[in-house]
Order: C-alpha cells, then sequence, then structure tokens
C-alpha cells in the first residue's frame, strides 16, 4: 500500500510546544496540520512514501513523535506531558488519517510489537505507550534523553 502525506513544514520560531496533528483531508491523503503558534508561516510538500518508510522518517526526522488516536484518554495524557515539559513534538493521530491510519498502525506493530496508543519515540528509540513514557518522566530519564532539567 502507498502512503500519500502533505506535510506542512512550520517556518517560524516558537517557544512554547508546537504540537502537531494528522487529519484526513480526503480519501488516503493525510495533512499535517499545526497549532497556532505566533506567525508560523507553512509551507506545503507533499511526500509520496510507503507507511514503513513514513514511520521510520519520522522517527528519523523528529525528537518526540507520538502516534495517537484523537478520542484516547492516554494519548491525551502522553500529549499533556509533552506539552508540560514544553518541548516540541510531532503527533500523528492515527483515526483522522483515513484508510492509512491503519496501515501506519500495523507498520508501526512490526517495528515495536506494540498493537495500541500512544506508541511514543524519543530521540529515535521506542519508549512504549503512555504508562511507560510517564514513569521515563518521574525517573528522570526522560528528560535526560531530551538533555532538560528534571
Amino acid at each position: 500500500m502507498k502512503f500519500t502525506a502533505t506535510v506542512l513544514v512550520i517556518a517560524a520560531c516558537a517557544t512554547a510546544a508546537t504540537p502537531f496533528t494528522i487529519g484526513a483531508q480526503g480519501r488516503g491523503l493525510a495533512t499535517q496540520q499545526s497549532s497556532s503558534v505566533g506567525n508560523n508561516r507553512l509551507v506545503a510538500t507533499l511526500l509520496r512514501m510507503d507507511t514503513d518508510d513514513f514511520a521510520k522518517s519520522e522517527i528519523e526526522s523528529n525528537d518526540i513523535v507520538v502516534f495517537s488516536k484523537s478520542y484516547c484518554p492516554f494519548c491525551k495524557s502522553t500529549k499533556e506531558l509533552f506539552t508540560d515539559l514544553g518541548v516540541d513534538f510531532k503527533v500523528h493521530e492515527l483515526d483522522q488519517m483515513g484508510d492509512d491510519g491503519p496501515a501506519l498502525q500495523a507498520s508501526l506493530f512490526k517495528m515495536t510489537n506494540q498493537k495500541t496508543v500512544p506508541n511514543v519515540f524519543v530521540k529515535g528509540q521506542h519508549i512504549g505507550g503512555n504508562d511507560n513514557t510517564q514513569a521515563a518522566a518521574k525517573e528522570g530519564k526522560l528528560q535526560e534523553m531530551l538533555g532538560i532539567a528534571a
């Protein structure tokens, strides 16, 4: 299966965390949207790749990636944690990606053996779900990985 994503690049400085979401904008098309922070300028780029390559690319090119579902309370807790830490992170809402969401979740399962969300990666390392992410933060390991004060 081929995965089509429209990626909006943020070209502005922001001091606060800028969470991102992916939402379906048509069949088989996902669009990344930013939260409104300052005077962000958005530049659209169309990428074509399969879900395995997309997941790997996102994990490699972002310090923090959360694969999430918009209605999941555990995902919400994880996103709130990163917001409270004041770090930038990337979120992909699998339930808002049309047919590509389940395919991406299957690709993540092949990579991590984790079927549930949130599926969290920090600095290219798979952290796990909400419980593991919260525990890592409580122990200061997450902050150490990110180079921030605990």
